[in-house]
């Protein structure tokens, strides 16, 4: 790579690597690096060094002025009167809308950031795309559940410019004024009048995600089966989606404006043909919301199609490579985005294992290879990615791709475009329609026989960055060229990825896993032999909840464990949420809880006995009558390593009768009732059981304002630390004997600078 293309990879690598620092160094660093890259410049040795801190800085400057700009935690809560415009798509909850809003700053407070994701319960009038409201917003800080394996919110709020979450009490008003979003409106159109019009649910939802990029519709079932069959990129619009729309238009322009050939000589049929397919490619771009995938495969078309303009060649490498530039230029935090690493890693080990071959002999069969190829070369350079980070394995994403990715580009995505066009225009849509449902009908058919295999989706425990980048060298050494020396290297440096041992307990242990549900409780206790899953966090309690989408994560990263027993405290919501998801994965006799018709009725005096400890219920007694909270499963563990308690949501009354009975009992550990409601955690009660560690599972800046200050008050005069979920993510704690609990939160296990923490352990 020569000097210039050099410059442009060091540039992208220092804003890339910049993103994975644990903690941003503040504008002080940043001023102190400036200079050294404007120093650096001056001497030709030192200039790929200046390039690097240059992209770096990009990188750092941004994010630290993003996070100046959110909401602050001072003011969570607080109910502000705010003027702005709706942008982006209306997203349709169960019971409300969702929506990205974009204050006036000459009208609201200075201080609220310049995007803010508004939730709307059961709204009374009508939102569409760039309308203006004056709205009373109750503002919260950008954040999110933090938990291993799970879904980062906040960095994807981070990823697209929103400083705060926000949700719209009484007051409103519609303003006038110019109304913006034509474009925006007109996707909201396209998506509804798509709904509308196909029969089945699934197929309308895969129209609005294939044409659109609009997933709001999706149902999860739906989202699964494509992650497990490893199709889910095919609802990226990129490539395939862009280059269709780009020939449509360059056959189109050909055709239309070939007269101009005849009236100038400076036009051509090429040069036409490329500018009508980049206009019909922009124009879908932006109908697609300007995804990155969408960004990148315009970028490199209008690099090649300005090559073709100049008649200069263009390696496809080096078109990557713009294309990598221009989109970290425009939006340095895109590297927080998990798109943007799939987009630009699946065209580039693409490139990096077809650019070195000569290109085969024309033959009947040669698309067929080609698929076939291009298959195996995804699947083998994104296995890193697709362990490491995504933490699965999909062998039959090779066999499903080798149907699902021509029926898509060659039926149901033009018949999908010509539909959408159909509709922009007014026309008649219906035989289209037809066609390209029937075809999503087929597509989903096909994937859900492949998923009743059973091996099409492989959980795994994910590994570190120290393994990765080992593994990322080995997938390409793999795939380099023929002739390239000693190939089979490349799959020892694959082999500590896929052999990775996950953490095992030793003897005498125990592991505790306090999720961060926000409002509720879940908590897996791990022994050597068996795993209980306490509660289920918040849920409709028949599958739209927490625990169903985060759970199969967790249990792979401690090693592909299962459920083994499950212990519901009682029937709030908040505690017994996520039975839909969790309850059918186990026997009857395995369900223990206080619910009537759930597994088995939780009695006082049952036990027993896994890796050396005691599992003793302590309350409720038998034949007492539904208390609500204080009928929940008291469970008391015992062993080596010292004591846990799990007191679901009984109060002080309920506390006294287990002091009187029990002696407190004594625990190392105590996770507080309700999240430390003030009805419980009584000052005796904290004497007796004496613990090391009061853990509370609530949401960061509660409503309630939990733990309260009472119970804090009452934890510091019983000698214990107090840690909550919401200041410090899920937190993980280790028994073993001879030694004092262990514990340790996700603000320092996964320590990110959007999520930097003080006082966590």
């Amino acid at each position: 790579m020569n000097g210039g293309w050099r410059y442009f990879l060091l540039l992208a690598a220092g804003c890339i690597l910049a993103a994975a620092v644990p903690l941003l160094p503040g504008w002080w660093f940043i001023a102190l690096l400036a200079p050294m890259a404007m120093v650096a410049m001056v001497w030709r040795h030192t200039r790929p060094l200046a390039f690097f801190l240059i992209g770096a800085i990009w990188f750092l400057a941004h994010a630290q002025w993003q996070l100046g700009q959110q909401w602050p935690d001072a003011r969570a809560g607080e109910t502000v009167p705010v003027s702005g415009t709706v942008a982006g798509l209306i997203e349709q909850r169960e019971q409300g809308i969702r929506f990205e809003f974009r204050p006036d700053r000459a009208r609201s407070d200075g201080d609220i950031p310049s995007r803010v994701l508004v939730n709307w319960f059961r709204p009374s009038v009508h939102v569409e795309p760039g309308s203006r409201w004056h709205l009373e917003l109750q503002l919260d800080p950008a954040d999110g559940r933090d938990n291993p394996a799970g879904f980062d919110f906040h960095r994807y709020l981070l990823s697209r410019r929103i400083g705060a979450t926000a949700t719209v009490r009484d007051e409103i008003e519609a303003l006038e004024g110019q109304r913006r979003g034509q474009v925006n409106r007109l996707r909201q159109y396209l998506a509804t009048v798509l709904q509308a019009e196909t029969t089945r649910l699934d197929a309308a939802a895969l129209k609005r995600a294939l044409g659109l990029a609009d997933r709001s519709a999706m149902p999860s079932e739906l989202s699964d089966l494509l992650r497990q069959t490893g199709t889910a990129h095919l609802l990226a619009i990129s490539g395939l989606h862009v280059g269709m729309v780009a020939a449509i238009g360059a056959l189109l322009s050909t055709g239309l404006l070939a007269p101009l050939v005849l009236v100038q000589r400076q036009f051509d049929r090429r040069r036409l043909a490329l500018a009508g397919g980049l206009a019909a490619a922009t124009a879908y771009a932006m109908l697609a919301g300007f995804t990155l995938p969408t960004q990148r495969a315009l970028i490199m078309l209008a690099v090649v199609a300005l090559a073709f303009f100049l008649r200069r060649a263009i390696a496809p490498a080096h078109a990557l490579l713009l294309a990598l530039v221009a989109v970290l230029l425009f939006d340095p935090l895109a590297p927080l985005a998990t798109g943007f690493w799939l987009s630009f890693a699946a065209v580039a080990v693409l490139i990096w294992a077809f650019a070195w071959r000569p290109a085969d002999a024309q033959s009947r069969g040669q698309w067929l290879t080609g698929l076939l190829r291009a298959q195996l070369i995804i699947a083998v350079g994104l296995l890193p990615l697709n362990v490491g980070v995504f933490q699965q394995l999909v062998p039959a994403a090779f066999f499903a791709n080798l149907v699902a990715i021509p029926l898509v580009g060659l039926w149901i995505l033009p018949a999908l475009l010509l539909e959408m066009a159909g509709i922009a225009l007014g026309l008649s849509t219906s035989l289209v329609s037809t066609a390209a449902e029937q075809g999503l009908v087929w597509l989903v058919g096909l994937l859900t026989w492949i998923d009743e295999f059973g091996f099409s989706h492989v959980r795994v425990a994910g590994s570190s960055w120290q393994l990765m980048l080992p593994a990322v060298a080995g997938a390409l050494w793999l795939l380099a060229p023929r002739g390239w020396p000693a190939r089979w290297l490349g799959l020892l440096l694959l082999l500590p990825l896929l052999v990775t041992r996950p953490d095992v307990l030793g003897e005498g242990e125990l592991e505790l896993w306090l999720l961060d549900t926000g409002d509720g409780l879940a908590a897996i206790v791990r022994s050597r032999d068996d795993v209980l899953l306490y509660d289920t966090g918040p849920g409709d309690g028949q599958g739209r909840d927490m625990i169903g989408r985060e759970l199969d994560g967790l249990l792979a990263r401690l090693g592909g464990l299962s459920i083994d027993r499950l212990v519901i405290s009682h029937a709030h919501r908040a505690h017994a949420g996520g039975l839909g998801s969790v309850g059918q994965r186990l026997p009857e006799e395995r369900i223990l809880s206080s619910i009537e018709g759930v597994g088995r009725r939780c009695t006082a005096g049952e036990s027993w006995e896994s890796g050396g400890y005691r599992f003793r219920l302590l309350h409720p007694s038998a034949g007492l009558p539904d208390l609500g909270g204080n009928s929940s499963c008291v469970l008391h563990v015992q062993g080596p390593g010292g004591g846990m308690l799990f007191t679901g949501g009984i109060d002080a009354s309920v506390e006294a009768r287990l002091l009187q009975q029990f002696d407190g009992p004594p625990a190392d550990v105590l996770v507080l009732s309700a999240g430390g409601h003030r009805r419980a955690s009584s000052a005796d009660f904290l004497e007796a059981v004496s613990p090391q560690l009061a853990l509370a599972s609530v949401r960061a800046h509660d409503r309630f304002e939990r733990p309260h200050p009472e119970v804090v008050s009452n934890v510091e005069a019983a000698g214990a630390s107090l840690v909550s979920t919401g200041q410090c993510g899920a937190l993980r704690v280790r028994l073993r004997a001879g030694q004092p609990a262990r514990i340790r939160s996700m603000a320092t296990l996964q320590p990110r600078f959007w999520k930097a923490r003080s006082d966590c352990p």
